[in-house]
């Protein structure tokens, strides 16, 4: 079997290395660590990660793994998510839960609903997602919630939007469901996450372990540059390598950037693609979580906060006793840059804590820390796909393997990627 060369060392490079066998593979990494969008920082007694991460999957295969590599240290719990809009906690997901939002809202709602509904067999099939909200929820749901989040989540109207990503992530309810919902609970819960898994001790990174012991990983390997036709990388401290086989899973527009002999249409579609970016503010209180969810969403668009998560309700031990860490999201890309003053940023988000209740006041804040994360979710608008179409139509004809969300640019979870990534490590081994 050809050698195989893996740009990035998160899970997709880890679980790529791990399938093929690390000894027939080497893996460069641009950090002096491993676990790129999974990696759990451990200060203080806290332990954070790069949002709300866990594992909710069906897959025995995956579910073994993650297993195996914690050594069966691992939590597992039924979802508990709830939104924040204007004072009111209203539980996950909204739509089904309108007898929590605050009257006349929750009748505006309803009667908005019901007409949409009542006018969907005329309408035509949606092709953005700003339709499709209006015709799942009706106008007022639409704009006050989703389309609200849509534009502090994914930094743009959802009019700019694609509606291929959806699937089951956006719960389209039933008539039923929505009516008796805006009475009181259902008995049933309606969020797509169920219940999930997560490390006992170390964080979501606990999970790469196992994927991580024994590969043969150079940190501190920033690319620079790409010769699809010498099979050659070259590095910022002026290495570079020959490869024989070559998987990428470090974002495409870095990759297509560094690629000197891409054309200038492929170069161009790479630049059109869009992606957010956010801080990850992180406030270490000295008293307990004041309530119960993992994690919220924040809908009043006059706070930077987005979503929050109790990283203590991931795992007992991510927090020392009696205190909480919370971890808040604020989000940037190119159609709605980040506010450049992290000190602000960490200011208004104490304050915003404080105002829903989840900080007592700023005298019990043991630590915060503002993070930059510069690739946090792929923006589904109208030039991705045909952009995205070109790009792999290019690689694919140079034998490049893509493994990962931001290699291939789509909504991937993380058994989405371990899967992904022994489809082709079976590539490589000449088993598919």
């Amino acid at each position: 079997m050809k050698s195989v060369t893996i740009l990035g060392a998160g899970l997709s490079g880890l679980c790529t290395s791990f399938h093929v066998g690390h000894e027939g593979c080497e893996i460069y990494e641009a950090k002096p660590y491993f676990g790129g969008h999974i990696y759990s920082d451990v200060r203080e007694g806290f332990t954070w990660d790069d949002g709300p991460h866990v594992s909710y999957t069906d897959n025995e295969y995956v579910k073994s793994l993650f297993a195996k590599s914690v050594k069966d240290q691992y939590v597992e719990y039924e979802t508990y998510v709830s939104n924040y809009y204007r004072g009111h906690w209203i539980q996950h997901p909204a739509q089904s839960c309108l007898y929590q939002v605050p009257e006349p809202l929750r009748s505006q709602c309803l009667k908005s609903f019901l007409e949409s509904r009542a006018q969907l067999a005329t309408q035509p099939k949606p092709l953005n997602y700003q339709d499709w909200l209006y015709q799942a929820f009706g106008q007022v749901f639409a704009e006050t919630f989703p389309a609200a989040y849509t534009r502090k989540y994914w930094t743009t109207d959802p009019i700019n939007l694609g509606v291929d990503w959806i699937g089951k992530r956006v719960f389209y309810p039933s008539i039923e469901d929505v009516s008796e919902g805006a009475k009181g609970p259902l008995n049933r819960q309606t969020y797509w996450v169920n219940k999930w898994r997560y490390p006992s001790n170390g964080g979501f990174l606990s999970y790469g372990n196992m994927f991580a012991d024994g590969a043969r990983l150079h940190s501190n390997k920033t690319l620079v540059g790409v010769s699809l036709s010498k099979r050659q990388l070259l590095f910022s401290d002026k290495s570079s390598v020959s490869y024989e086989r070559l998987v990428s899973t470090i974002p495409l527009p870095t990759l297509i950037k560094c690629v000197e002999d891409a054309p200038r249409d492929v170069k161009d579609a790479a630049a059109i693609l869009r992606c957010t970016n956010f801080y990850l503010v992180e406030v270490a209180a000295n008293h307990p979580a004041k309530r119960k969810e993992q994690w919220m969403y924040v809908y009043d668009e006059d706070k930077l906060s987005t979503r929050i998560s109790i990283m203590e309700h991931f795992s007992p031990n991510n927090a020392p006793a009696s205190k909480t860490g919370i971890s808040v999201e604020v989000y940037g890309s190119d159609y709605r840059p980040l506010p450049t003053d992290r000190d602000e940023v960490s200011r208004r988000v104490q304050l915003e804590l404080i105002e829903m209740g989840l900080l007592e006041s700023l005298d019990v804040v043991i630590s915060v820390q503002v993070r930059f994360v510069p690739w946090g979710n792929v923006i589904y608008d109208h030039n991705r796909r045909t952009a995205l179409d070109r790009i792999n139509q290019f690689l694919d004809s140079h034998g490049v393997f893509s493994v990962g969300r931001f290699a291939e640019w789509g909504y991937l979870m993380t058994h989405d990627c371990v899967l992904q990534s022994k489809r082709v490590g079976d590539l490589l081994k000449g088993k598919a």
